[in-house]
């Protein structure tokens, strides 16, 4: 019996099915079928023992209780003296089900990375949307310990579906007015409980993709004096995504409302099917801070890594202080209708293997 990963793949291929407006995924999906395979791929449910025992998952669970409290009261919903927490034993009993993902080289990089972004926490800028307070945890999957010494790298999509710092045919309407910002992209380091914390938005849908954001995790970084990095790796690419029926909600808010392109739900998503396979869940865990989705939101993922693990995703442009300057020989250049990378085919032996798991499938 041929294993449903790769028969999923197999099927999904053979769809040529659209990532980017112009693109599609073959080329992640093989990368995704390919890791799932390796035998020596751990997920963050293979640490749970090793987190439960260490005493870390009962320590980010107080703390999470504790930071969205503090966002409640903070914003009026809530008096100091009000926070109940939930039932530690029933969190470790649970630890790894939701809410973690490994992020192997499950994804792409897409085709609207811009290297050389600030770190900072506020990725706002003026941006307006359903406004998310995201604490993204970091596993070392190989020791099952967090990972203190990284930077974890955040990108999105703003309410409307457009992405800043990149100018391309699909995102918004092509112009270059986006070119000078850099809202919603931002990167930062992971504290001593392996944590990296956000300020960002839900990001809206555009063509051929559900809801997502985008990370990188960087390895052994210098830090410059203008507030960026330079050197070192990056370990995994990936992406997180949203709930269908709470994303849903938020499409019914403005100004994600004025969004008139064509949604793909999580469920016609390639990229979120592969990334569900495997024992991993990239959908975030998302709290409302108050009544309403307008009040602000409380978002929480753990993320598994392999820290010694190098991965070479392609950036587009580059952030200077004078906006997104091109790449050089980026293979993304001219995307959607030019680029290198823009339409691939897998090669004819692969394709030939997915035909074969396709006819084989019991």
């Amino acid at each position: 019996m041929v294993h449903f990963s790769q028969a999923f793949a197999a099927a999904l291929l053979a769809t040529g099915v659209v990532a980017h407006p112009g693109g599609n995924t073959n080329k992640e999906i093989l990368r995704r079928q390919a890791h799932l395979d390796h035998p020596e791929r751990r997920s963050v449910q293979a640490c749970k023992r090793d987190l439960v025992e260490s005493g870390w998952v009962r320590e980010q669970h107080l703390r999470r209780e504790a930071r969205l409290h503090e966002l409640r009261v903070a914003a009026g919903f809530a008096k100091p003296e009000d926070l109940v927490r939930r039932d530690v034993g029933e969190v470790e009993e649970e630890y790894g089900i939701n809410a973690a993902c490994t992020l192997d080289p499950e994804a792409t990089e897409g085709p609207y990375w811009v290297t050389g972004e600030l770190i900072r926490k506020d990725l706002l800028n003026t941006e307006k949307g359903a406004i998310t307070h995201l604490d993204i945890n970091v596993i070392d999957t190989s020791g099952c310990k967090p990972v203190t010494d990284a930077y974890v790298e955040l990108w999105g999509s703003n309410a409307t579906g457009v992405y800043t710092g990149v100018q391309a045919r699909g995102n918004g309407d092509g112009s270059n007015t986006s070119l000078k910002s850099n809202a919603l992209r931002g990167l930062q380091p992971t504290g001593s409980n392996g944590t990296a914390t956000f300020i960002t938005v839900i990001p809206g849908h555009y063509v051929g993709r559900t809801n997502h954001l985008h990370t990188i995790i960087h390895h052994g970084a210098k830090l410059l004096p203008n507030n960026t990095i330079q050197g070192g790796t990056i370990s995994h690419v990936g992406q997180f995504y949203i709930e269908q029926n709470f994303m849903g909600q938020v499409e019914k808010t403005s100004p994600y409302n004025t969004n008139t392109q064509k949604v793909t739900t999580n469920a016609a998503d390639p990229l979120f099917n592969m990334g569900k396979q495997g024992g991993d869940d990239p959908v975030m865990k998302i709290s409302l801070i108050g009544t309403k989705i307008e009040d602000g939101l409380y978002a929480t993922i753990d993320v598994g890594v392999n820290p010694k693990a190098k991965q070479n995703p392609q950036p587009v442009n580059m952030w200077t202080t004078d906006g997104g300057k091109p790449v050089p020989n980026s293979p993304w250049t001219g995307y959607p209708d030019t680029c290198r990378y823009c339409g691939f085919r897998p090669p004819k032996k692969e394709r030939d293997i997915a035909g074969e798991v396709l006819q084989g499938e019991e």
